[in-house]
């Protein structure tokens, strides 16, 4: 084993996690909102407007437009996408990392379960966000803003739920081993915090949606700009082992 600086460089000699390492249960809501989003996609269909303005033009740019085809088949293809590329991000980190200290000492599972929250909040949200596009073709009276508010309070709550999971792994050696060491501590009260900014959002969401977006954007930088400075505090102030 050599050193470099204050990085331990060594071999990783864990098994590599398999190609395919599907993140359930996250991935059944994930499929089960897919069906859900194409279903109404059809129902829609027959009523929605050929094409939509979602910004009109002035002296700057041209009008925008949405055809209905891109409506019915984004958010559930980008939720399909992202179900397929969580399956095979463990293998492809290992593949990526495998020959640094990086790599040394993670957990699959753990990250594992990290994608199976975020599939389940992100599942929501595009679903939301789904069935308010098709309101914009068809007239609806879908409550698009609050909805989506709400739904991205969701999100936020589910990766609270997964933020003891986020310390990251790794072995190193010094200030760095230190930093990364501390997080774990740090992430079980940002899963907290995260919870509760979630629970705000959506009530927030209720009355004021864009003072709710606002909660949302704020409190998630806030919660792991917290954990960082706070680790970096804690390394600096550790004595070295």
């Amino acid at each position: 084993m050599t050193a470099t600086g204050s990085i331990e460089v060594s071999r990783d000699d864990s098994p590599p996690p398999p190609w395919v390492m599907v993140p359930w249960p996250g991935a059944a809501v994930a499929l089960a909102a897919v069906t859900i989003m194409i279903v109404t996609s059809v129902v829609a269909w027959p009523e929605m407007a050929v094409e939509v303005v979602t910004r009109e033009a002035d002296g700057r740019h041209g009008e925008s437009v949405v055809h209905r085809g891109v409506t019915a088949v984004a958010a559930p293809s980008m939720l399909l996408g992202l179900t397929v590329l969580f399956s095979v991000a463990l293998r492809a980190d290992h593949e990526l990392l495998k020959r640094t200290p990086m790599a040394l000492d993670r957990s699959p599972e753990r990250v594992r379960q990290v994608l199976s929250w975020t599939l389940m909040g992100l599942s929501v949200f595009l679903v939301t966000f789904h069935l308010g596009l098709l309101s914009l073709h068809t007239g609806d009276g879908f409550p698009f803003e609050k909805a989506v508010a709400a739904a991205a309070g969701l999100l936020i709550a589910c990766l609270g739920v997964a933020a003891p999971l986020f310390a990251p792994g790794g072995r190193y050696t010094g200030g760095l081993e230190r930093f990364r060491a501390t997080q774990g501590r740090l992430y079980r009260g940002a899963g907290i915090a995260l919870v509760l900014a979630g629970i705000a959002t959506a009530v927030a969401a209720a009355f004021a949606p864009w003072v709710a977006m606002g909660i949302a954007v704020v409190s998630v930088g806030a919660v792991f700009l917290v954990v960082g400075l706070a680790a970096a505090f804690r390394a600096a102030r550790r004595p070295e082992e």
